[in-house]
């Protein structure tokens, strides 16, 4: 597991955030889901197909998966982090979920062997008619720079389309859920950091709106939890926040984001005036070489005598005798 997963799955131990996840990309601002209504569950998902001999075994482990309760029954929702365009994405995720069902399917079966409460085909099966699985769904969450232009549906992935109409008609569809964070345009839905985070890394790659929003922003990121500062930097991939992390940590934990950008930038100020004082050096050194270079070429030296003198680049003399040459 990457530094990037566990920034990612540190971020959303917060139940806070995984509830405003919700409510935000699901339904869109409503206060639907609260903190309390999301539950721990344990991200390793194993399960079995088929029988006995040939039964394959399947284990997976999400980066992030939540039991949300809504009034009587609940949800399994996982979370998938994404920096980069996955085109299995829809075989992938399906099979996470059938995992889930199967994990459901094998904890009632043995509820039903202990109790013994089962005849006939329900015996058989292991499943009563009046059980039911809850639902479970996955978002892929995805940061990267390029847009997401992977299959979102499992008949993306097919060749059907020369199969017989009546033929497609049998044919199951698997759609999954992709949240683009640099295309997501309502982070006003949300109501903690991830508002912050969402609209920082949106903006990543442009430091005049980087600057511009965090300090329309000054009083969230003035005082910015650290796994929120860690998570901005594992999905822009920022080295220079990574560098200043400590230097801009104030009393509590807390990192002061303002300062850390605005350090930045006056670091970036100072780099680019010595940056200017080095290319005017070097303007003016060329310049006194070409000079040199000039008379010594009316004098009579060779190419090979003057770059040796002038200790420059043996093209470059040539390329000013050539032209020199050709100006006669």
């Amino acid at each position: 597991m990457g530094q990037k997963d566990i920034s990612l799955i540190t971020y959303f131990e917060d139940q806070r955030r995984y509830a405003d996840l919700i409510n935000g990309f699901v339904f869109k601002g409503k206060q639907i889901v609260s903190e309390q209504d999301v539950q721990e569950m344990d991200s390793r998902a194993a399960g079995a197909f088929g029988k006995l001999q040939r039964r394959l075994m399947v284990q997976k482990y999400r980066d992030c998966v939540r039991r949300i309760i809504f009034d009587m029954g609940f949800v399994i929702m996982g979370l998938e982090h994404q920096d980069k365009v996955h085109h299995g994405m829809p075989v992938r995720i399906m099979v996470e979920d059938a995992v889930s069902y199967d994990q459901q399917m094998r904890q009632i079966k043995r509820d039903h062997r202990n109790r013994r409460d089962l005849r006939g085909d329900e015996f058989l099966s292991g499943f009563a008619r009046i059980d039911k699985l809850y639902p479970v769904v996955t978002i892929c969450i995805y940061y990267g720079e390029m847009p997401y232009d992977g299959a979102k549906e499992l008949y993306h992935m097919m060749d059907y389309e020369k199969l017989p109409e009546e033929f497609r008609k049998l044919l199951n569809n698997y759609k999954i859920h992709v949240l683009e964070i640099r295309d997501f345009q309502d982070i006003d839905f949300f109501r903690t950091d991830l508002r912050e985070v969402f609209g920082f890394v949106q903006r990543s790659g442009d430091p005049d709106a980087e600057k511009r929003f965090t300090f329309e922003n000054e009083e969230q990121f003035r005082k910015m939890d650290e796994d929120a500062y860690d998570v901005i930097i594992s999905m822009t991939g920022s080295t220079e926040l990574a560098q200043v992390k400590e230097i801009y940590r104030e009393e509590g934990g807390k990192i002061n984001m303002c300062e850390a950008i605005r350090g930045m930038i006056e670091r970036g100020r100072a780099a680019g005036v010595a940056e200017g004082r080095a290319e005017g050096m070097a303007e003016g050194q060329e310049k006194k070489a070409y000079t040199a270079a000039k008379n010594m070429y009316a004098r009579g030296f060779s190419a090979e005598d003057t770059a040796g003198l002038l200790e420059e680049s043996k093209d470059t003399v040539l390329n000013w005798f050539e032209s020199w040459e050709k100006g006669r």
